[in-house]
């Protein structure tokens, strides 16, 4: 996980959004470790899915995302942009 996320100044929303994100990337997963858990794409209606708060701050939280640099769309997916493109507020 990028800790950068929380010096950019973003919403707990956006936060929460990033490190749903993150998980479902998989980038944590070891199946080593017999962890059974797979990487999913990043896509409007698959974060939706697993968002457990409303519509509109999830629509806010993606928005400010994208707008910080943290996330590109990119043919209806979503892809997280290296750290040095992130923009604080």
């Amino acid at each position: 996980m990028a800790v950068s996320i929380f010096d950019l100044g973003l919403s707990v929303e956006a936060n929460s959004l990033f490190l749903l994100i993150e998980g479902m990337l998989g980038s944590k997963i070891d199946p080593v470790k017999n962890c059974k858990a797979v990487a999913t794409d990043i896509t409007y209606a698959a974060c939706l899915e697993k968002w457990s708060g409303e519509e509109n701050d999830f629509l806010v939280a993606m928005k400010e995302l994208i707008d910080a640099g943290v996330l590109a769309e990119e043919d209806s997916f979503f892809k997280v942009l290296a750290t040095d493109n992130w923009k604080k507020k």
